[in-house]
């Protein structure tokens, strides 16, 4: 596969890069992250697809960058994608190396860099969604949120060819329970620590966009504070800077809501995980332990929420 990537990159973003070295970056699972060196020092970045992790698609990944870079919003620049999966066996695209991305620790956020993003998440959910390719389009705010509930358990359901009760259950509940939506915004769907590139500061760029929609921005914050955030920094700061730096302010019960909502997509997600392994698409196992571990606990935790709001309704 290096040799095949190489190739490509040389014949499709400057023969530069013929000969480059190429090694592995340490970090994510739903794509396999490899940076390429070229003779002169250039470096780029290949994200390379695992053959179905979490039921995302790099092409929409990378028409959600485009349109955002063309907004000025702070995404890595993309040089070229190959979205067909012909020239290394997988899909793919490659986007400018940023400096201190690899080895980025997403649990060292001082308060300075913390409201800097906050900042940056909610110029986000300013932009108007219309006009960026999302595989699920709505017109109708109010079906925004339906939507996702239903995309991620057909994810789940295409994972498996048995019905898990807990998340069957679950999405009924988040169906039911959806909160009403005046208007649809950019959502990131993986908001946080980790996610985006910082130095002095400022937000560099923000990253890993395979989950991105148009939706609801309280997604975003709930999933920073409860999933994320909740390594950096304690949930009354997070709060605070969500209330000061972005107006926003949610009640209890909707912070329970959208904590259920990010469980659910989370176990949805992780349960394909299990099915590549199985079926040798990525023999890693990091993909068994997410599908099976990870993805009970998450389970877990999302049914404590369901059953403790359906006991006090």
């Amino acid at each position: 596969m290096r040799d095949a990537l190489v190739d490509w990159i040389a014949a499709n973003v400057g023969q530069r890069f013929a000969g480059s070295s190429v090694d592995r970056i340490g970090v994510g699972h739903s794509r396999a992250m490899y940076r390429i060196t070229a003779p002169d020092g250039t470096r780029l970045v290949a994200r390379v697809e695992q053959g179905g992790v979490f039921g995302t698609a790099s092409a929409e990944e990378c028409r959600v960058m485009r349109a955002l870079a063309e907004r000025d919003f702070p995404v890595a620049a993309i040089v070229g994608d190959e979205p067909t999966g012909t020239a290394i066996g997988r899909p793919f695209f490659v986007m400018e190396f940023l400096d201190g991305a690899a080895a980025a620790d997403e649990r060292a956020l001082d308060g300075e860099t913390a409201a800097a993003f906050v900042d940056a998440l909610a110029r986000l959910h300013q932009l108007d969604p219309s006009g960026i390719e999302f595989d699920i389009r709505v017109d109708d705010p109010s079906r925004a949120t339906p939507a996702q509930v239903e995309r991620w358990r057909d994810i789940y359901r295409g994972a498996t060819d048995k019905p898990i009760p807990l998340l069957e259950e679950a999405s009924a509940w988040l169906l039911l329970h959806a909160p009403p939506l005046a208007r649809l915004a950019v959502v990131h769907g993986d908001a946080g620590p980790g996610n985006f590139v910082h130095a002095g500061g400022a937000v560099v760029v923000v990253t890993d966009w395979e989950f991105a929609h148009a939706g609801d921005p309280a997604e975003d914050y709930a999933f920073c504070l409860t999933m994320r955030g909740s390594r950096t920094m304690p949930r009354d700061e997070w709060l605070r800077l969500f209330k000061e730096r972005a107006g926003v302010e949610l009640r209890d019960e909707e912070w329970r809501y959208w904590e259920a909502f990010n469980l659910f997509k989370g176990a949805c997600a992780n349960r394909t995980c299990l099915a590549v392994f199985e079926d040798g698409r990525n023999r890693a196992p990091n993909m068994a332990i997410i599908g099976t571990a990870l993805h009970q606990m998450f389970l877990r935790r999302l049914v404590a929420i369901v059953h403790d709001e359906g006991d006090n309704q």
